[in-house]
Formats: C-alpha cells, sequence, structure tokens
C-alpha cells in the first residue's frame, strides 16, 4: 500500500536511528546558539548598580494595637491533667514448648482455650 512490504525491518531501524541523531543534534545546537546569546536574565548578573540596604530597624509591638478578640486570656488557676498508672504486671515468659509437644500436658488446654480456630 505505502511501500511497506518493501523495506526491510533493518532499513526501517536504520532510519528510526538516522531521525533521533538528528532531532538530539539540532537539539544541541540549538542549545549552543542560546548559550553563545550569553543573555543575562538573573538577578545576580544584572549590571545595574546594586541597591544600597537599609539596617534592620527593630519595632516594638504592644497588646494594645490588637484586639482584645485576638489576645488570649491566660488565667492564673492551675490546669489538672490527668495522669494514667502503669502497674506492671511482670514479664510474660510465655509457654514452654514442652507444654505443645505433651497432648497430655495440662498447660495446653488453658492455651487452647484462648487461641481461636478456623477450619
Amino acid at each position: 500500500m505505502f511501500g511497506i512490504n518493501q523495506i526491510s525491518w533493518g532499513q526501517f531501524v536504520e532510519f528510526i536511528v538516522v531521525v533521533l541523531i538528528l532531532w538530539y543534534l539540532s537539539i544541541v545546537l540549538i542549545a549552543l546558539i542560546h548559550k553563545k546569546a550569553d543573555r543575562k536574565t538573573l538577578f545576580e548578573e544584572d549590571q545595574f548598580t546594586p541597591v544600597l540596604s537599609e539596617g534592620l530597624k527593630p519595632i516594638a509591638v504592644y497588646a494594645k494595637d490588637y484586639p482584645s478578640e485576638l489576645i488570649p486570656i491566660r488565667l492564673a488557676e492551675e490546669i489538672l491533667l490527668p495522669v494514667s498508672l502503669y502497674e506492671e504486671t511482670g514479664m510474660d515468659d510465655g509457654y514452654p514448648i514442652e507444654c505443645f509437644t505433651n497432648p497430655n500436658d495440662p498447660k495446653l488446654l488453658k492455651v487452647l482455650d484462648n487461641i481461636q480456630l478456623q477450619s
């Protein structure tokens, strides 16, 4: 139809590689041309004389400068904070392996009552 049957995959890949090389070469050339123009667009590279900076002057801010709605009222009374007590119950040593290997062990029945099995 468009000559697709007449070209080989090798020729197609060569065409794609040549197009990509030309594309990237044109991008590099455009970047080099713009770099040679050497435009000074950054503030630091500007040729103007620097503006003399003024020294810092402290300003005073008073509570009367703001409306009373913005100032929180701090009461002098104590605020009680709840404290949760932690009672140490001791180290949990778990169960010995013999408890699970011996089917007649009485501890095994207690352990199996606490385990939920789904069958």
